[in-house]
C-alpha cells in the first residue's frame, strides 16, 4: 500500500512517501509562512521523482498535535482534502510518540520527547522506550521550570526541539541522558512507519490536539 506521511508539527515541514511501512522518498524543508502551498510543491516533487498517481495514495497520515497551531490545522486540512478526493485512509499521529520512536535505545529507558510550545512553554511526555504512551491523554504545555520539578532522579533521555528550553538547568541534573543530535524535529518519514504499525489503532484517532488555544 502506498501511503502519504506529513509532519507539520514543528517549523520543520516534512513529507514522506512509504510503501507497506518502508520508506520510498522523504522531504523536508524548514517554513514559517505560506506552509499550504509549500505542501503542493512537495508532493508534486515526491510523486515526480517516484512516478507515483496521486490515486495509488490509499493512506494518508498527519500529526493530530500536539504542536505549532496554525501549522497542524494547515496539514490536517491538506490531509484531510487529498484523503476526501482521493478515498485514501486518513491518520493522525502524535509527534510525542514520533520522536519516542526515533530515540528508543532500550526497553528499559525512560524517553521525555519535548516540544516547544510557544510562549516560552514546552509540552512533553515521560515515557518508556519499550512502552507505547496512551496517545489519549495529551500533556499540556508548561513552564520549563515545572518540567524540572516534575522529572525523576533517575536516568532519562531527553529529545525533541523543546528540550533547548530546559537546558539552562542540565548542569543541576547528571542524570539526564542529552546527546547530540537528538534535539531534531520529528520526521515524517518515521511517523508514516508509526502510521502503518500502528494503523489499526489509530484509526479512531483522526483529529487534532493543539495543547492551547490559538492566539
Amino acid at each position: 500500500m502506498i501511503h502519504l506521511a506529513v509532519e507539520t508539527s514543528t517549523e520543520l515541514l516534512g513529507m514522506a512517501l512509504l510503501e507497506d511501512g518502508n520508506l520510498l522518498g522523504e522531504v523536508s524543508i524548514r517554513v514559517k509562512t505560506g506552509a499550504s502551498e509549500v505542501l503542493v510543491q512537495a508532493l508534486d516533487l515526491l510523486l515526480v521523482s517516484r512516478k507515483i498517481e496521486p490515486a495509488s495514495i490509499r493512506m494518508v497520515s498527519c500529526s493530530r498535535g500536539p504542536g505549532a497551531y496554525t501549522s497542524l490545522r494547515v496539514g490536517f486540512m491538506f490531509c484531510q482534502g487529498f484523503s476526501e478526493a482521493t478515498g485514501a485512509e486518513l491518520l493522525t499521529v502524535s509527534p510525542l510518540d514520533v520522536l519516542v520512536r526515533e530515540w528508543k535505545v532500550s526497553e528499559e529507558e525512560m524517553v521525555l520527547p519535548v516540544l516547544n510550545a510557544r510562549q516560552g512553554q514546552v509540552t512533553a511526555a515521560a515515557v518508556k522506550a519499550g512502552d507505547e504512551r496512551d496517545s489519549g491523554t495529551m500533556p499540556v504545555p508548561e513552564n520549563p521550570e515545572d518540567l524540572v520539578q516534575r522529572l525523576p532522579g533517575t536516568p532519562i533521555r531527553i529529545v525533541g526541539p523543546g528540550r533547548v528550553l530546559i537546558e539552562p538547568w542540565r548542569l543541576g541534573h547528571p542524570e539526564w541522558v542529552w546527546k547530540d543530535g537528538e534535539d531534531l524535529p520529528p520526521r515524517a518519514a518515521t511517523q508514516g512507519k508509526l502510521a502503518w504499525e500502528r494503523r489499526n489503532l489509530f484509526s479512531d484517532e483522526v483529529g487534532l490536539v493543539y495543547g492551547r488555544a490559538p492566539v
